[in-house]
């Protein structure tokens, strides 16, 4: 079991409600999930679609070409005809049969141009019937069911749209053609619209009706259950989360003791925070609940930033959680944090830039940005989780360290984290926390007080007078500019980065996967990490050995541990998110060796297994940079 479909429709159009029901039943029957939104930045109206991967085995990544596609619109079956294997299937609702494929007021002239091209080429007609002329001849099943007429009479009488339940009614059609007993399909609906209870009706009546029409219309459910077999698995797996990234960082940082949180709306990043305020509790030792942290939505950036700030001089972890363009505005306040050796966490979620780019697409390009922001140098540390799992124990570990070292910590992650969603086993998360040095200060207290490891104690503000300022200062932190007290306090600060390098563990420095021999080393970070994973049964069927090691700590760089690795390989290859392959420009910067060939994506789209695959054919086949365009 290893299955990828696509559902897609306009934006608003119900298309992220047809995804998540998807999602929902399959994990719910036992199966392995990984799920990614691609949308538009429109409120309504341009393409959208949800493309999930099923398997019953722990996936990471989606994958070309797709098993099935669900159509809640002509745009759809245009955008995604071509990326449907032979064997396949398509579903869409009968009433659009007569659609012209290139008359979508939403669609790109850019993505316009292409379609008519591939309509042309293939010799296709430029209609929804002629598509489907086309696909039955390449070997895919068609289902055009006739949606419309069912909703139609199940909704007689009320006052609710075809188009709101068009959603369930596909993917409906596609769990049946994946062999899924009704009742999964009804738990996922319960699950996805608790709480409202004619909404529930509703759909298990559009539900029940589709079903009916599969068996009598098609009688598919004997045949596909044979192939995809999807009720099979329910007795075998333990309970799971299923969870979006943004929801992973916020339970890591609830586990992790968080306190105050501030944030601008901002995508991908502003989900965590309504995350936070929507489920966090803080109990006391008897398991009552004391209270909740507290979230504000400041006027911008700069003031976000700033009162996150303010909350970790007294005392509390606290966070502040953005994008690119808001990161940009939060560099001043990250220099004074770091100065002042403020324990600041800040969640960094990356998109396409520059400027506002791309706000809701995929990007990895801000990692350098993330490193070197801010004049003047200081310490801080940079960690790239590069799933779920991770991001939920980061979250914790970005408190402790900012505690434990009174530096700036930045939890760098993306879109593709951020918006997808998967399954995750229970975690069982056995990381203390750890404060660091803190005392109550007393009359002589010095806040920046030289010691060998460049760690001074620290006092929460109102427990010691101490001063805070954006210059330079000498330990009390008066304003001193002497030469020599500059020297002094400059290199304290700037020395840290042994300390963390020293401390830090090699788990949360890089990741190894694979075979400890190997010919191939394939550098990667963040959410690529999956697809790279995910690729490597394949690669190593290549007839080359082929290992891969995912960088985490990005400042200060792990050189020496990642030496070992890199050592080891004949060939190494960085593949990212990027143009400019960052991260091997990191490792050309402190090993003088230049990695050999890098496997590059800038779309705003993930990158998928297949593409993995393809492009270290190509490197085998002499290429040294490959470009990466898959996907819609």
């Amino acid at each position: 079991m290893d299955l990828n479909i696509i559902i897609g429709g306009p934006q608003g159009g119900g298309v992220e409600t047809a995804g998540m029901l998807l999602v929902r039943a399959t994990a719910s029957a036992g199966l392995e999930v990984f799920g990614i939104r691609e949308y538009h930045s429109n409120i309504k109206g341009k393409h959208s679609y949800f493309h999930v991967r099923v398997a019953d085995k722990p996936v990471n990544s989606i994958k070309l070409p797709a098993d099935i596609l669900g159509g809640l619109d002509p745009e759809t079956l245009a955008t995604h005809f071509s990326e449907v294997r032979r064997g396949g299937t398509v579903v869409y609702d009968e009433a659009i049969k007569e659609k012209v494929l290139t008359k979508s007021p939403s669609m790109d002239p850019a993505k316009l141009n292409r379609l008519r091209s591939a309509l042309a080429e293939k010799g296709i007609k430029d209609t929804i019937e002629g598509l489907r002329g086309h696909l039955e001849g390449e070997g895919v099943r068609v289902y055009a069911f006739p949606f419309s007429e069912i909703i139609s009479e199940i909704l007689k009488g009320t006052k609710i749209p075809i188009e709101r339940t068009m959603n369930t009614a596909i993917t409906s059609a596609i769990l049946s053609i994946m062999g899924f007993e009704k009742h999964i399909v009804y738990e996922a609906v319960d699950g996805l619209f608790r709480g409202k209870a004619e909404v529930v009706e509703i759909n298990k009546m559009v539900i029940d009706a589709v079903y009916e029409e599969f068996k009598v219309k098609f009688q598919v459910e004997n045949r596909d259950k044979e192939e995809y077999e999807g009720d099979k698995y329910r007795d075998k797996v333990k309970k799971r989360l299923l969870l979006a990234g943004n929801d992973a960082v916020a339970i890591g940082k609830i586990v992790g003791g968080l306190r105050f949180q501030t944030y601008y709306p901002i995508t991908p990043a502003a989900d965590e925070s309504l995350a936070i305020e929507e489920s966090a509790k803080i109990f006391n030792e008897e398991g009552n609940v004391i209270g909740s942290p507290i979230v504000i939505q400041s006027e911008d950036e700069i003031s976000a930033v700033g009162m996150a700030i303010g909350g970790a001089l007294i005392g509390v972890r606290s966070a502040t959680s953005t994008s690119g363009p808001g990161f940009s505005l939060m560099v001043e306040g990250l220099g004074w944090a770091g100065i002042n050796e403020v324990p600041l966490v800040i969640t960094y979620y990356q998109r396409g830039g520059p400027s506002t780019g791309l706000p809701t697409r995929h990007s990895q390009s801000d990692l350098l940005f993330s490193i070197f922001a801010g004049h003047g140098e200081f310490s801080r540390i940079v960690i790239a989780s590069g799933d779920h799992r991770e991001a939920i124990e980061d979250a914790v570990k970005c408190f402790n360290y900012a505690e434990m070292f009174q530096v700036p910590v930045i939890h760098l992650l993306d879109k593709g984290l951020a918006n997808s969603v998967t399954t995750v086993p229970i975690p069982s998360i056995e990381i203390p926390i750890v404060r660091g040095s803190i005392v109550n200060g007393g009359e002589d207290y010095e806040r920046f007080r030289l010691t060998e490891d460049g760690i001074s104690p620290r006092a929460f503000l109102g427990r010691a007078i101490q001063w805070y300022t954006g210059d330079e200062h000498n330990e009390r932190g008066n304003i001193c500019e002497d030469p020599f007290v500059r020297e002094e306090m400059y290199r304290k600060r700037m020395e840290k980065s042994r300390t963390i390098l020293k401390e830090v563990p090699d788990e949360d420095k890089a990741r190894f996967y694979g075979n400890e021999k190997y010919d191939g080393l394939l550098l990667t970070w963040g959410t690529t990490k999956g697809a790279v994973v995910d690729a490597l049964p394949t690669l190593n069927a290549l007839g080359e050995r082929v290992s891969v090691l995912q960088v985490r700590l990005m400042e200060p760089f792990p050189a020496d541990y990642i030496s070992k690795f890199i050592a080891s390989s004949k060939r190494v290859v960085s593949i990212e998110a990027n143009y400019t392959g960052q991260l091997a420009w990191l490792v050309e910067r402190y090993f003088m060796r230049e990695v050999d060939c890098r496997v590059l994506k800038y779309t705003g789209r993930m990158v998928s297994e297949d593409e993995v695959v393809s492009a270290y054919r190509r490197i085998r086949g002499g290429e040294r940079r490959v470009v990466l365009t898959g996907g819609e």
